[in-house]
């Protein structure tokens, strides 16, 4: 098989599998001979921020090594990709080749399962052969949906922190409906005596897993954020809470990092599509805010970034998701919307989006491209923020 074919086979797995993602690893992980065993794993769930969470980590993890008389491997494994599938395996900060993706996916699709495999099943058990093969010894975890079922809680290797980076109300037909039932399936990855971090949260999606934590006898640590004079490699005011949700994991490790490092490892770190700046001159800004919590981050950038300006957005959105919410929020900074349908059968009509936003008294335009959108946005002299999906904001970086 070539590496599209393997890709494009892998990407045409159901997306929720009938089986328990958590049970399908247990399986994968058996037949593979446990390739997870023996890795200081680092786990991380939350409705928004885990993967900012954990590029700070992995990249304070490798200043950590460069620093260090002994040097160690760190991987990362996030979902989802932006441009190229190889995103989300990486091994100090280099994603895996298209070659060895191809040899272990071919690999893992020829082996015959009691229980059927997802895309995202595929994927980690490929991250986890790979982070074997290279001989990591640090592995920075991200999980796919929720926590006690997701697919990433099925290794047999206890981790060595768990940590929870935000809640809010995100895929509830899976999830449950309220914060503390989303709360309690987030939990779920925490483990009996193993540090838990968690991030800024309501009260009672907090209680729920504070409740958790201490009928396990683990220790918790509550991160607020980091001090506004640390340089960050990623840009936005939210991101000081989701560095000091790193900067708690990395003490909680029994791992001497100093504050030098630290300090380093949260300057070089780097996740696209996060207030990403594509072009300065017109101003356009690329954000996967795609739902209300990230949406309400992302406003709260812009205002203490650029007080008093109001921007043009370009917005495209999952059919799934709670766009009016979203729309409430971010109205109050925009000027003008427009409109466009991501290329995914999940994706909200561009037309029907402007329509909602019509009757919310924004200024909206349904667009037939993203490039006819940028093309009308040009026109005026409003700096222009992109939102909605982070399968569209991969679509614009791939074509930038």
């Amino acid at each position: 098989m070539t590496y599209d074919q393997v890709v494009n086979t892998i990407d045409n797995k159901r997306r929720f599998g009938k089986a328990c993602g958590r049970d399908v690893t247990k399986e994968f992980m058996e037949v593979l001979g446990h390739p997870e065993l023996g890795k200081h794993i680092i786990h991380i769930a939350g409705t928004n921020g885990k993967g900012s969470v954990a590029a700070f980590v992995s990249s304070i993890l490798q200043a950590a090594s460069f620093s260090s008389k002994t040097s160690f491997k760190v991987g990362l494994f996030t979902s989802p990709h932006l441009i190229d599938y190889t995103e989300r395996i990486q091994v100090d900060g280099k994603q895996i080749s298209r070659e060895d993706v191809r040899r272990l996916g071919e690999m893992l699709l020829s082996m015959n399962l009691e229980l059927e495999a997802t895309m995202f099943d595929y994927w980690l058990a490929m991250a986890l052969l790979y982070f074997k093969e290279q001989e990591v010894d640090y592995i920075v975890l991200e999980t796919g949906l929720g926590g006690a079922k997701d697919s990433t809680n099925g290794l047999s290797q206890v981790p060595k922190v768990c940590a929870i980076t935000s809640i809010g109300l995100e895929h509830t037909q899976y999830l449950g409906d309220t914060l503390e039932a989303i709360a309690g399936e987030k939990a779920g990855i925490i483990k009996a005596n193993i540090p838990v971090v968690i991030g800024q949260m309501d009260n009672e999606a907090a209680a729920v897993i504070e409740t958790r934590a201490k009928d396990l006898g683990c220790a918790l640590t509550k991160a607020d954020e980091v001090d506004k004079s640390l340089k960050l490699g990623l840009f936005g005011e939210y991101q000081r809470k989701n560095a000091a949700v790193a900067v708690e994991i990395i003490k909680s490790l029994s791992l001497t990092v100093d504050n030098q490092t630290i300090e380093k490892g949260l300057a070089n770190a780097v996740w696209p599509g996060r207030m990403q700046i594509i072009n300065e001159a017109p101003f356009v800004m690329v954000d996967g805010a795609h739902n209300p919590a990230g949406v309400r981050a992302l406003y709260e950038s812009l205002v203490s970034e650029f007080p008093s300006e109001r921007f043009s957005f370009i917005m495209a959105v999952m059919a799934d998701k709670n766009y009016a919410e979203m729309a409430d929020i971010i109205k109050l900074v925009a000027k003008r919307i427009y409109t466009v349908t991501v290329d995914s059968d999940r994706a909200l009509q561009a037309k029907e989006l402007a329509e909602v936003l019509l009757d919310k008294g924004i200024d909206a335009t349904a667009c037939q491209s993203y490039e006819a959108a940028i093309n009308q946005a040009y026109s005026y002299e409003e700096k222009i923020i992109v939102f909605g999906s982070l399968y569209f904001i991969g679509e614009i970086l791939k074509n930038d």
